[in-house]
């Protein structure tokens, strides 16, 4: 069962191609058990959209090694787009993982969770 709750949202929730203003994204997971979870995530964008300006980033991983009951984590990235973007939708995947035995290779559980980004 997985007691950690995602949440992400994109911020504003289209990105324009004219201004060439990266959107942000944010990261929300909360530890809804009553035990300490060791948990990590990852984001993987589309190819045509990239962490940073010049384009070379398009994945991000995160970890924690102690998220205690009830605790609640927030990240914030931008997300640009890369030269060889089109209009249209582009997905960004997230999956956060619940590790076990006190090594990120033990993944006990796994949630995975899909933004569109709609390019104009």
């Amino acid at each position: 069962m997985f007691v950690v709750e995602i949440k992400a949202e994109l911020s504003p929730f289209r990105l324009s191609l004219n201004a060439r203003e990266p959107v942000e994204l944010m990261i929300e997971i909360e530890n809804n058990s009553s035990k300490e979870q060791m948990i990590s995530y990852d984001i993987i964008l589309g190819n045509h959209l990239a962490f940073d300006k010049a384009g070379r980033s398009n994945a991000q991983t995160k970890r924690f090694d102690s998220l205690q009951p009830g605790e609640r984590m927030r990240d914030y990235f931008e997300v640009y787009p890369k030269i060889s973007v089109q209009k249209g939708e582009q997905v960004i995947y997230i999956a956060v993982m619940e590790h076990f035995n006190k090594d990120y290779k033990y993944i006990l559980s796994k949630k995975t969770k899909e933004l569109s980004l709609r390019v104009d």
